[in-house]
């Protein structure tokens, strides 16, 4: 029997005889539980469709308690609380900042430190909200891996006023608050095959989340790194590229799509990159980072040239979805 978890949707595939909160955990998803006899109250739904056995009673309304109720029939709960195999609890921190430096480009390295006893928990390609002098909260890329620990690492690139006075900000404080994690567009679990990572500008701070993770992880298939830019200059430094450039199945590529005399790269599009690199598409693993045009641009050509529009995976794709 199929039952449906609101708010968050997901579908469980309970079988006869099974309670509910015994079908998600073997399922994988963590959920608010203790007691497992229904004194505690703690696993509580609310029926919203369905019918379920519990206690030797039907009931067709109001609440249970998964740890006891068995579906009858496939069902629709309102479940507070449950969490998806691959999905986190976010957390608010108030993190100690160790270093804000400029390494380019206009951008800054800022390095975070978690309080002691609450490391962060992320996967590798996630994002946080930053809280501005505002109070407001705005969205960076994680550039730093979950083996790192209580440091979180963020690439921020400070052109406008408004970036510049939240730099300015932070090393005032010499703290950030900020919320995490968010996004979709990680890397859980290692894909089966290569991997193409496709950044634009300071884009390349998800991307270095996940060269690190894989690095990390042992990751046995070849990964690619497409970072592009406008100008040569707009390239900053990262702290571990000539590790990068002796680590075995990574390959680097960095691309300038307005090259001046200075450039002696490879020049142009990403898209057009990644597409002179490889004639089949198919077997690859796509992660793109960057502006929504940029992004949806690269999609849009990497499909024209044999790609499969779900082989590529981004957060644009769910903060700013087209028709």
């Amino acid at each position: 029997m199929k039952v449906i978890l609101q708010p968050s949707g997901a579908q469980l595939e309970v079988q006869a005889g099974e309670r509910i909160l015994d079908a998600a955990r073997r399922l994988g998803y963590a959920c608010p539980q203790s007691c497992r006899n229904g004194n505690c109250h703690v696993c509580a739904a609310l029926l919203v469709e369905g019918r379920v056995r519990q206690g030797g009673e039907e009931r067709s309304q109001g609440e249970l308690f998964t740890c006891l109720a068995e579906p009858l029939e496939d069902c629709v709960l309102h479940w507070d609380g449950v969490l998806a195999p691959s999905e986190l609890p976010q957390r608010e921190l108030s993190c100690q900042l160790i270093e804000c430096q400029e390494v380019g480009g206009d951008v800054y390295r800022v390095r975070l430190r978690a309080p002691a006893g609450k490391p962060p928990r992320y996967h590798a390609g996630q994002y946080l909200l930053l809280q501005r002098q505002d109070g407001e909260y705005a969205a960076y890329s994680l550039a730093s891996a979950p083996h790192g620990g209580r440091e979180l690492e963020l690439h921020i690139l400070a052109r406008d006023e408004g970036t510049l006075a939240l730099v300015d900000f932070l090393r005032q404080q010499g703290f950030a608050r900020v919320q995490l994690p968010f996004g979709d567009t990680h890397l859980a679990e290692l894909p089966a095959g290569p991997l193409v990572l496709i950044a634009a500008g300071t884009g390349m701070g998800q991307m270095h989340s996940l060269i690190e993770h894989c690095r990390a992880a042992g990751f046995q298939h070849p990964v690619h790194l497409y970072w592009g830019v406008r100008h040569a200059e707009d390239f900053y430094q990262l702290p571990h590229w000539a590790d990068w450039q002796q680590t075995p199945g990574l390959h680097l590529h960095r691309v300038v799509s307005e090259p001046g005399n200075c450039w002696s790269g490879r020049c142009g599009l990403l898209h057009e990159a990644v597409c002179a690199d490889f004639a089949d598409l198919k077997p690859l693993f796509v992660y793109a980072s960057g502006s929504p045009a940029m992004v949806y641009g690269t999609l849009d050509a990497l499909v024209a040239a044999g790609m499969d529009a779900h082989q590529m995976r981004a957060d644009v794709f769910a903060y700013a979805p087209r028709d």
